[in-house]
């Protein structure tokens, strides 16, 4: 009976140190979150902030810009492309550039 008893300790031990090791897990979740979380928060108002500039673009437009012209619809394409303004990126939007005219000019092709 006290092998039982020493097991039923044992296990006891165990059980509180993994309690121990669970708790510990947890608050370090919880610590961690904290940046993820204001990153989030930032690209939300990054993304209103272009949704806004847009906007702001667009009102700047003439109705007549706006009207959609029938002669032209089926051949005219409009384009935004967003580059980065950040100086880590190499040669970002040079390549971006590039990329965005050449399927323009495969879509042109294809059209013609």
């Amino acid at each position: 009976m006290t092998q039982t008893t020493e097991k039923l300790h044992r296990k006891i031990k165990s059980a509180a140190e993994l309690n121990a090791v669970v708790r510990t897990m947890k608050n370090w979740a919880a610590v961690s979150i904290g940046p993820y979380e204001r990153a989030a928060h930032a690209l939300t108002d990054y993304y209103q902030t272009v949704e806004l500039g847009l906007v702001a673009c667009v009102r700047q437009l003439s109705p007549t810009m706006l009207e959609r012209q029938t002669d032209h619809a089926s051949s005219s394409v409009g384009v935004v492309v967003f580059g980065s303004d950040q100086g880590m990126v190499g040669q970002f939007n040079d390549q971006l550039a590039n990329f965005v005219l050449e399927k323009l000019q495969s879509v042109a092709n294809k059209s013609i």
